[in-house]
């Protein structure tokens, strides 16, 4: 799961094989297109697509912007964030991936079989070759997933559902691993396709120890590109593999140089000069600019594609804000499209429920009412209103109880959305004070308790690579789950997902995880705010850019090129 305004944590994997339809928007010369895709009134065209039109010629060089900060690591478990995920699977593949359309396909595993409900067997290509030309065996395969449950790698996968669940990871020949569980669980498969599956060279990792995935340690995996360099700080080099594996998904560029500048201005400047080959998740602030620019297309997805989400993560456990009346009477409260204004530039939907109507690839229709029905108190603002104000009443004493929300320094857009949150709070009588924290504190919010003493809420934006809302659920809502930062525990929704976990009738799994939706969506540990589509600009000349979220589950580099 991934969070931000400081940083995004990742969700776990979803059901394997659920194809999802992407719509993205074409956004033409001086055109803009947001929300559900209509065309704009000065000259943008729209198109349904997960991908631009097919490279059809090599590039020697390019470079592409990534948000937010410089990656932090090139250790496939370290770190899991948008530079880690967009960057990494391009040089370490993982045993399975996504193709656009969000996919999930064999990739170093071919296949798998599930003899019985409690073991996968995975069934490894036989003709990989890491970059410096050693086979890859079951022996790598097993010792890269088990680097998840080392601690001292600090693999936020080792916390997910799927992964938790594992009880044994055993090599089955020299082509086959075998993997045991202590519960049913079909997400596990759709997360070897994140970096959780990533494969790594197990002699050369072993050797070059604690230096492994800084600049100063070796990295051997088996990917269409090879590190080149890495300063750590402004940029990472990255060149063709010509001996890669998968011939017929062979990289297109001989080097690609990926580097992280934030100022606004500065981003935009590059993208209208044709610095940039392209960059996904573009600056709000830079938005409107580049949909105006001839120097290539910006795509903006509509609200059916949305797979993020602007949210309020409930971390204190005493005062206003345990008050489950109180956080409906919040969440009721704000004005949602005040603040797709302030803090979004106008693009954007408001939120109602954690999981985005991007995510609903399977029993569209099921999802699609039951978050409707969660919607519905909101869709009249006199009558939403009125009903914050009766629960704050019926809250008593404890809603004048202050509640702390933090607010990352430093960040225009996380300011002016705690400004309307704790506006719209005031307006029904509740009191949300802000704390301004820095950067580096902010980061620690999520992985240090000690640091969320005195904060109730903490703002985030957070996605899942994957089209169920079942990973986000079991993440958010079980016991000790990885984005479950006030200790929830209903015996009633762990039941209820746990049921959903081993569930292959999708029609009977979606049922499941409707029904611990609306027990969820009324304890509210998260508070949502707004989707938000998926951004990308693309320069004039190069095509096969991947659109949708399956850039953060596979090479998706390797198919970019000239048009």
């Amino acid at each position: 799961m991934k969070m931000s305004f400081g940083a995004r944590v990742r969700t776990a994997g979803i059901a394997f094989a659920l194809a999802m339809s992407a719509t993205f928007v074409s956004l033409g010369t001086g055109a803009l297109t947001t929300g559900a895709g209509a065309a704009s009134s000065n000259g943008g065209s729209n198109t349904t697509m997960v991908q631009t039109a097919a490279a059809t010629k090599g590039i020697s060089a390019a470079t592409w912007w990534i948000w937010y900060r410089p990656l932090a690591s090139v250790d496939p478990v370290k770190y899991n964030d948008y530079p880690e995920d967009l960057i990494i699977p391009n040089m370490c593949e993982s045993l399975f991936k996504e193709l656009p359309g969000q996919k999930t396909v064999g990739n170093l595993a071919s296949s798998y079989t599930q003899p019985n409900p409690l073991t996968v067997v995975l069934n490894l290509q036989k003709n990989v070759k890491f970059w410096d030309g050693k086979p890859m065996t079951s022996a790598d395969v097993v010792y890269s997933l088990k680097r998840n449950f080392v601690t001292a790698n600090a693999s936020i996968y080792a916390y997910t559902t799927a992964f938790e669940d594992v009880k044994t990871i055993t090599a089955n020949g020299p082509y086959a691993v075998t993997i045991t569980f202590k519960a049913p669980n079909l997400t596990f498969i759709p997360e070897l396709a994140s970096l959780g599956g990533a494969v790594v060279e197990q002699a050369s990792t072993v050797k070059a120890g604690a230096n492994f995935g800084t600049p100063q340690g070796a990295l051997e995996c088996t990917g269409p590109f090879k590190l080149s360099s890495w300063n750590g700080s402004s940029s990472l080099v990255m060149v063709k593999n010509s001996n890669y594996w998968n011939t017929a998904a062979a990289a297109k560029i001989k080097k690609l140089t990926f580097v992280w500048p934030q100022d606004p201005g500065q981003v935009a400047s590059a993208f209208e000069a044709g610095t940039f080959a392209g960059g996904f998740d573009i600056l709000p602030s830079d938005i409107l600019p580049l949909g105006k620019t001839s120097a290539g297309k910006l795509y903006v997805g509509p609200n059916s594609q949305a797979m993020e989400i602007s949210a309020m993560i409930v971390v204190g456990t005493k005062g206003a804000i345990a008050n489950e009346d109180v956080r409906q009477a919040l969440s009721l409260s704000i004005n949602r499209a005040q603040l797709i204004k302030a803090v979004q530039y106008g693009v954007g939907t408001p939120a109602y429920a954690v999981a985005a109507p991007g995510y609903f690839s399977y029993q569209k229709g099921a999802y699609t009412s039951a978050y409707n029905k969660i919607a519905a108190p909101y869709t009249n603002e006199t009558k939403a209103h009125a009903l914050a104000l009766k629960l704050v009443k019926a809250a008593g004493a404890v809603a004048k109880l202050p509640i702390v929300l933090s607010v990352q320094g430093g960040s225009p857009d996380a300011a002016n959305q705690a400004a309307v949150v704790q506006q719209s709070a005031a307006a029904v009588g509740l009191n949300v004070k802000l704390k301004v924290v820095t950067a580096a504190q902010y980061g620690a919010l999520f992985s240090d308790p000690a640091s969320r003493k005195g904060i109730d809420l903490v703002q985030t934006t957070n996605y899942d690579q994957d089209p169920d809302p079942l990973a986000l659920y079991n993440d958010i809502a079980l016991p000790n789950a990885i984005s479950n930062f006030d200790s929830y525990n209903d015996p009633a929704i762990v039941k209820l997902l746990t049921q959903a976990n081993g569930e292959t009738n999708l029609a009977k799994r979606a049922a499941l995880v409707v029904q611990a939706q609306a027990l969820i969506m009324k304890y509210m540990p998260w508070i949502p705010l707004t989707f938000i589509p998926g951004t990308a600009f693309v320069a004039k000349g190069v095509c096969g850019v991947t659109l949708d979220f399956s850039q953060m589950m596979g090479p998706w580099a390797a198919s970019v090129g000239r048009c």
